[in-house]
């Protein structure tokens, strides 16, 4: 077996609501809604997807997930969510462990940090 992609799921109290957040706030795009009524959902950006579940089946509490987005820039899209009202948790940085990344909450309390790898310092 070779694995080729995977998506993290975070638990959600409203999926209406947050797909509405991830889309229109974050610029996510809405890849599909499962059940009915719909509990489910798989939002993308670029080769990111990240699922978002509303139902409780397995116990799972809200606001307990998290999701490292690697990017190749992240300054102008910090500034663009700063200017919508994100709740940013961690301010943008260059960190010791040669990645520029900051960090936000969705409407539920999931953390989701987006970075980018510094240039290599080699030449």
């Amino acid at each position: 077996m070779k694995p080729n992609s995977a998506a993290s799921i975070l638990q959600v109290a409203d999926l209406k609501e947050s797909i509405q957040f991830y889309t229109e706030t974050l610029g996510f795009e809405k890849e599909f809604v499962f059940g009915d009524p719909p509990y489910y959902a798989g939002v993308r950006m670029g080769d990111v997807m990240i699922h978002l579940n509303s139902g409780n089946e397995n116990g799972l509490r809200r606001g307990m997930g998290s999701v490292y987005v690697f990017c190749d820039e992240v300054d102008s899209y910090y500034k663009t969510l700063e200017d919508r009202g994100v709740e940013i948790t961690s301010k943008l940085d260059t960190w010791p462990y040669d990645m520029r990344d900051f960090q936000m909450k969705d409407r539920d309390g999931n953390l989701i940090c987006f970075g980018c790898p510094l240039e290599s310092k080699e030449s």
